[in-house]
């Protein structure tokens, strides 16, 4: 923080003053010696018990001197101990453990701490008494704080700052130099744009209005009183002052005004800014020179400006030659271009060809492309009329209508002794019982022969959308249809995995509740046949492990709260940078692959209004694909 030079007096009043207080007391011994008082006290003290301690020593009162010594000791704290001694060293009395306290002083003279006193009988040395004392066991910050001594010096450093702070305080404001100075000509100096200082022989400020205060980024009661050269002036480089000195102290000493000269003033409040300084004398009746009055004009901005003026038109000047070396480099191309305009219209021809050409290639490609979907979509379908065609051949091939026939043979044999054939004849008595289980079986067959053509017809069925679908070019939306989730869950896979037990991979299903759906089933078939199938190919080209299949079906609370079909396999897994490309045309990492299967579902997903996606913690570990689907609820459509 900013001290005043107020500040400053004070403190160096202070200083002076407890500068002679301590030299006083150091030549004339002022102030009380505490520890010279105590020193003389307890030598007072020892030798007045000394006196009374050999009286009563001399006259065999020893128990008196032992009591007198206790009593002492429990009145004065500060004695540790007190013993008596004859000349040949022996103890009379004592009082403490004095020989472990005692340290004896050196030359036999008395310590603060450790006062001895020689007894005579007459002028012969008989005794000595020696007193310990308790040593002072204080903190020199309890010293400092209790010491009279320095109490008395804060108090006389505080108070007189206070003091001094207070009188010089009033004594400069009557010896303000701004106080001569009328009110109605102080406030016409600040109402001035430009600053203005009025200084004294020494350069002293006397006098500034509240332009050059803003200017120097000091207040008025900083500056005045001190030398208007201690600021940062610097001399600007058209000034050219060589004799080094400002021009308000060239005017006092010359007694001529000094006109524009420029100065720069480096102020740490704001940036270097630039003045026209003019200086006019002030003198007396006597032409005695009194001071100067010196205007400070801020010519910063306009310098400011006349630098960017000049740099303006600078680059004027340097744009003007590039705009003539464009005026040529223009001629030149206008030249050329004629030439240009033609080649231009013939290759306006050429890309005209080339575009039809790729137009037509990229028809081809597109059908090409379609082509490629549908045989790998119905490729799936037809595996599974294939498992299907042959369970019912199978199922056909089974022995049943062999044996009725038979049985019929049998009975057109012994049709006139029917009755003693069928109770009789061993083999007439197994007919009927026989019969029994060819019914069963053939009911059997019969429930397995409808439910493969019901499968078939909805294989036949899908096979057909399959292949109308991507032909029927001008259709508009999908053709929706109420559908259960598990329905197409379970649907999907026995067209991909007609037959489980021939993979052993084992199935989990997990299916909330989710209500009937408006969608279009055969798309969100082939969506899941095709994530099916990849999945059941994954766990097979990865055996060594007991693989599962876990379906799962619900709905999730997202922002639309889709309906959302999982399909997750304990297979090969996904590397994390082939998980971007998965859903891209031709990718695949199989060997047998195309990349068509993924890549249509990915399509038929965004037709349906929903998205796919797939997940892997990376090769080895599997993978999960999610297909979310809009919740178009068949009550709401109804």
């Amino acid at each position: 923080m900013r001290m005043t030079p107020l500040v400053w007096i004070s403190f160096g009043l202070v200083s002076l003053t407890v500068s002679v207080i301590l030299a006083g007391d150091s030549l004339v011994d002022l102030v009380p010696n505490q520890e010279r008082q105590i020193l003389e006290f307890r030598q007072s003290l020892s030798e007045s018990l000394a006196v009374q301690y050999s009286a009563l020593a001399e006259r065999n009162q020893i128990e008196i001197v032992k009591f007198a010594m206790g009593e002492l000791a429990k009145r004065n704290r500060e004695i540790l101990s007190l013993a008596l001694l004859k000349k040949d060293g022996s103890v009379l009395a004592q009082i403490g453990e004095h020989t472990q306290v005692w340290v004896q002083p050196p030359g036999e003279e008395s310590t603060l701490n450790f006062f001895q006193v020689p007894i005579f009988a007459g002028e012969q040395p008989w005794g000595v008494l020696q007193i310990a004392f308790r040593q002072a066991d204080e903190s020199w910050l309890h010293w400092f704080l209790t010491d009279p001594w320095v109490r008395f010096l804060g108090f006389v450093s505080g108070v007189g700052f206070l003091g001094y702070l207070f009188f010089m305080k009033r004594t400069l404001r009557q010896l303000d130099p701004s106080r001569v100075v009328p009110t109605r000509v102080k406030a016409a100096l600040d109402a001035l744009t430009q600053g203005v200082v009025m200084i004294d022989t020494q350069d002293l400020i006397v006098l500034a209005n509240d332009a050059f205060c803003e200017a120097a980024g000091q207040p008025v009661t900083s500056l005045i009183g001190s030398d208007l050269g201690a600021l940062t002036w610097k001399t600007a480089a058209s000034s050219a002052h060589q004799t080094g000195e400002y021009p308000w102290t060239r005017a006092i000493m010359a007694k001529q005004p000094q006109d524009n000269v420029f100065l720069l003033l480096d102020s740490p409040e704001s940036d270097l800014r630039k003045f026209i300084v003019n200086v006019v004398p002030i003198m007396d009746d006597g032409s005695t020179v009194r001071g100067a009055l010196v205007s400070f004009h801020d010519v910063t901005e306009l310098d400011r400006a006349n630098s960017r003026l000049k740099e303006a038109n600078n680059e004027l000047e340097s744009s003007r030659g590039q705009i003539l070396k464009k005026n040529q480099e223009l001629e030149t191309m206008n030249a050329n271009l004629s030439v240009e305009i033609n080649q231009r219209k013939k290759a306006e021809t050429e890309k005209e060809r080339l575009y039809q050409e790729l137009m037509q290639a990229s028809r081809q490609a597109g059908m090409a492309d379609v082509a490629s979907s549908v045989l790998h979509n119905a490729g799936n379908v037809l595996n599974s009329i294939n498992v299907s065609t042959d369970t019912l051949l199978k199922t056909v091939k089974k022995p049943g209508v062999e044996d009725v026939c038979r049985i019929a043979s049998m009975f057109h044999e012994h049709q006139d002794n029917l009755c003693q054939f069928l109770t009789a004849d061993q083999k007439g008595r197994q007919i009927p019982a026989y019969l029994s289980l060819v019914a069963e079986s053939l009911s059997g067959n019969h429930q397995t022969i409808q439910n493969e053509l019901d499968a078939l017809m909805k294989q036949v069925d899908h096979l057909k959308q399959v292949i109308t679908v991507p032909t029927d070019v001008t259709r508009v939306g999908n053709v929706l249809e109420s559908a259960l989730a598990e329905e197409l869950m379970e649907q999907a896979l026995f067209i991909a995995m007609p037959e489980l037990e021939q993979y052993r991979i084992e199935v989990i299903r997990e299916y909330r509740p989710v209500p009937r759906i408006m969608t279009d089933r055969h798309q969100v078939l082939q969506i899941l046949v095709n994530v099916i199938t990849n999945a059941r190919n994954a766990m097979v080209e990865y055996p060594g492990r007991a693989h599962q299949l876990s379906l799962r079906v619900g709905m999730v609370q997202d922002r639309h709260r889709s309906v959302r079909f999982e399909v997750a396999d304990t297979g090969c897994g996904i590397a994390a940078e082939n998980i971007p490309r998965l859903f891209a045309q031709g990718f695949t990492t199989r060997k047998a692959g195309r990349g068509l299967g993924l890549h249509s579902a990915a399509i038929s997903a965004k037709s349906l209004g929903g998205s796919i996606q797939a997940h892997s913690e990376g090769e080895g570990h599997g993978a999960t694909f999610t297909l979310d689907l809009p919740p178009t609820l068949a009550e709401a459509v109804a």
